[in-house]
């Protein structure tokens, strides 16, 4: 059985229980507790002290999805993002200088990976923030994209791909092939397959250039800003690895696809985008192949989480996506 196949509610004491540990190698005043605020791929407990005061993020890397060189080379890239002008948090090191420890609880089975970031005091942009927040995220995308299409990036430094070597290949170490979700029919699964012949296809037209392709964030979406009394900031980059820049906006408009908010957020988010990097009608016309992609990923991501909340909520538009995305992508292809 693996992690995300026990109850959440087990899992959470699991991430607890590793948490509390840790804690006990940093700095924090005493009397401390954790807050649990968010569980996903990872467990997210606010460090909260004695005043009320939040201290810190404290994260419980999920069993086998980073390493510590890969969240090392996350930290090197929010550090290189925070000096180009965006603003990422900061990490916390142990009383010893370490940035990420593994950790294992006493009666636990193995260790975890966990680091303390800085906290960011502000808030999420609210639902009737939604046109607004798109524009910012197309203003952030941009200058992430400059940034990485100009960055050296350092020796040993390591992260995930979200391309066609892992999403079309189905050897992504821990999103599942697509085809192989369960709620596909026999029909829709041979679907999927052509649609993976059609994107390499299109992908490979599309090349690597720099300019196309390089370290993204893949999860900026609104949820992962925080604003604040002094700006905007990013968040989460558990899932920063290398992908087309496009994969970007495909990430944060996929959820919208099919809805009445899609073309708003669209041109919201592409006003943003072009105030701060230019991306030709050419260049965009291509969106619809990342937006497949995207749900390439989505597929496989609720397969290896079926027997989640998560699963059935997003199963059916996900599907749906696929499928007028697909008949789009093969028509382009044909």
């Amino acid at each position: 059985m693996s992690f995300f196949d026990l109850p959440a509610e087990q899992q959470i004491d699991l991430a607890t229980r590793t948490a509390h540990t840790a804690l006990e190698r940093y700095d924090f005043p005493a009397g401390v507790t954790l807050e649990v605020i968010k569980h996903r791929e990872n467990t997210v407990f606010a460090v909260v002290d004695p005043t009320g005061n939040r201290r810190g993020a404290l994260r419980v890397h999920a069993p086998g999805y980073q390493t510590l060189a890969s969240i090392t080379s996350e930290f090197q890239w929010m550090h290189a993002l925070t000096e180009y002008g965006v603003r990422t948090p900061g990490v916390i090191p142990t009383r010893d200088g370490v940035l990420v420890s593994a950790i294992q609880a006493a009666g636990l089975p193995e260790a975890r990976l966990v680091d303390v970031l800085e906290w960011v005091e502000g808030r999420e942009p609210g639902g009737d923030e939604i046109v607004e927040a798109f524009r910012i995220l197309g203003e952030l995308h941009a200058k992430c994209h400059t940034q990485a299409s100009r960055w050296e990036v350092p020796p040993g430094f390591t992260r995930q791909c979200w391309d066609d070597t892992t999403l079309l290949a189905g050897t992504h170490p821990t999103v599942a092939p697509a085809w192989d979700n369960w709620a596909l029919s026999a029909e829709e699964r041979d679907r999927v397959l052509a649609c993976r012949d059609a994107l390499r296809a299109r992908l490979t037209r599309w090349g690597k250039p720099r300019e196309r392709y390089g370290i993204i964030h893949s999860d900026l979406m609104p949820d992962n800003l925080i604003l604040t009394s002094d700006g905007v900031r990013l968040i989460d980059f558990d899932d920063a690895g290398f992908g087309w820049y496009l994969y970007d906006p495909a990430s944060a408009l996929l959820p919208y696809f099919g809805s009445d908010l899609y073309g708003p957020l669209y041109d919201s988010w592409l006003a943003g985008y072009r105030s701060q990097r230019p991306l030709s009608d050419e260049e965009l016309a291509e969106l619809p192949t990342f937006l497949l992609l995207r749900c390439f990923y989505a597929l496989g991501w609720l397969q290896t989480r079926r027997n989640t909340d998560w699963a059935a909520v997003f199963i059916e538009p996900v599907r749906a996506a696929t499928a007028e995305l697909g008949d789009t992508v093969l028509r382009g292809t044909r």
